[in-house]
């Protein structure tokens, strides 16, 4: 002590404190680095093996961009600890390898966590849902978590666990169960139909699709129709045969008629005539053809005659006597002139310009092109001697030469029309083609208007106006 130093004892304890210090700050520092790591969705997904299935479920969701310790944990520091004391549960059961898996929530996510900004928010309006014939309302539903039933939302492919869809009739008996809320049909949906009894006679609660089978089995006719179509007065009283709702087709002496139709199908009917001729019963529709079974039979009354060659087009349509005039036995020319008589002096192949939907427009092109005032003309006015030869194709072969010798006549006319005509005359001095002292064609054509000549000014053709 003389030398002023501390006692051996104290300076020890002075670096047992420091290491302490030490220690205390090392275990701060990771204990605030691993409950870092333990909220990072990795740690979550994989680092953790019992969580993997979720993180998958979670990686596959619609929340797979929302952090997990956003909906697990909830804001401020307490609740941070909190979680991370209730985790200490977690941690003893991997160490322990008591897991149990699917694993059990032991803690609710409040609907604050659902309802927070940028998730949810309470002040969002939510319309209400239409299922079937019943409505939810969530304000009607306020007091409930969001998850009772929205549950495993994010976590819906986790093995060991049925995922429950929010808008089943499932999930909404989880709450209606009889005991803890109503679960009668009438609590929730109003009836589409009369009365008919307790609705669990034809519906289940797992779905609203009936499962009713009636008693005598129905066709495909008469599955389509409204109970109270038949059931009239109640569901007790049973209708008496067809007629009861189907009018008598047969007379009285026929009431029952199951002996030749079905529910399944009302026709063609069972019922198969006895033997008899047609004449019996029927009045024949056309002019004696001969023997009806050669065109009917009792089944079908739709002809089953083959015309000996194809009636096609116009010929399907008539009846069969505007060309048989003279009876059925004997048989009749198969060419069009045989009935159609010649139209074109000597020209039977008739089918190059005509078809057999209809005689007219025909197909046929003229080998030149008919415009204006020829193509209005009968074909009669060109072929006055028939259609065997050819005739001329220019303009003088039928209209001859007017204008001595100028055979061009496509010069100066149309075939839209022969008059005006489109020629225009030089000019030549006063005479033509107006002038002072206007002159008759013929004074300078005298030959024809192939040439021209002046007489009056020498016999020569005329020099420009002279």
């Amino acid at each position: 002590m003389a030398d002023g130093k501390k006692p051996a004892y104290k300076r020890w304890w002075a670096r047992l404190m420091m290491v302490f210090a030490a220690l205390v700050l090392v275990l701060v520092i990771a204990t605030a680095a691993a409950a870092r790591y333990t909220e990072s969705n990795k740690f979550c997904s994989t680092t953790c093996h019992e969580m993997v299935p979720y993180g998958m479920s979670w990686a596959q969701s619609k929340h797979h961009q929302v952090d997990c310790v956003t909906c697990h944990i909830q804001p401020g520091v307490w609740n941070l600890v909190k979680a991370k004391f209730y985790a200490l549960r977690e941690v003893y059961v991997h160490v322990t390898g008591e897991v149990k898996a699917p694993i059990s929530v032991t803690r609710h996510i409040v609907n604050a966590t659902c309802q927070k900004s940028g998730c949810h928010p309470a002040s969002t309006p939510i319309p209400e849902i239409s299922l079937g014939t019943s409505t939810f309302s969530h304000s009607g539903h306020a007091g409930q978590l969001c998850i009772a039933c929205h549950s495993r939302v994010v976590h819906q492919n986790v093995p060991g666990w049925t995922y429950v869809a929010p808008q089943s009739m499932a999930a909404c008996f989880a709450c209606h169960d009889g005991k803890q809320q109503p679960n009668d049909c009438a609590y929730c949906h109003t009836a589409p139909h009369a009365d008919r009894g307790p609705c669990g006679a034809c519906h289940v609660l797992a779905s609203w699709t009936a499962k009713y089978v009636h008693p005598v089995l129905l066709g495909v006719r008469h599955v389509k129709v409204v109970c109270e179509r038949c059931h009239v007065k109640d569901f007790t009283s049973l209708p008496t045969g067809c007629t009861s709702c189907h009018k008598k087709k047969h007379g009285p002496k026929l009431p029952d008629c199951a002996q030749c139709h079905t529910l399944t199908r009302f026709k063609p009917s069972t019922f198969d005539h006895p033997q008899a001729g047609c004449q019996d019963c029927h009045k024949a529709a056309h002019p004696n053809r001969g023997t009806c079974t050669k065109c009917h039979d009792t089944r079908n009354w739709i002809s089953h005659f083959k015309h000996p060659w194809p009636l096609v087009g116009a010929h399907a349509r008539l009846a069969c006597e505007k060309c048989h005039k003279n009876g059925f036995s004997g048989g009749l020319p198969q060419t069009c002139v045989g009935c159609h008589g010649s139209h074109h002096a000597g020209l039977t192949d008739c089918q190059k310009c005509h078809n057999t939907s209809y005689w007219i427009p025909a197909s046929f092109n003229h080998p030149f092109a008919l415009t204006g005032a020829h193509a209005s003309l009968d074909c009669s006015r060109c072929h006055t001697n028939g259609f065997g030869g050819g005739l001329p194709q220019a303009c003088v072969g039928c209209h001859g030469d007017h204008h001595g010798g100028l055979p061009n006549c496509q010069s100066c006319h149309t075939t839209s029309a022969w008059s005006p005509s489109t020629f225009h005359h030089p000019q030549e001095g006063p005479h033509i083609p107006s002038g002072d002292e206007p002159l008759a064609c013929s004074r300078c054509h005298p030959s024809g208007y192939g040439t021209h000549s002046c007489p009056c000014h020498g016999g020569g053709p005329p020099s420009g106006g002279d």
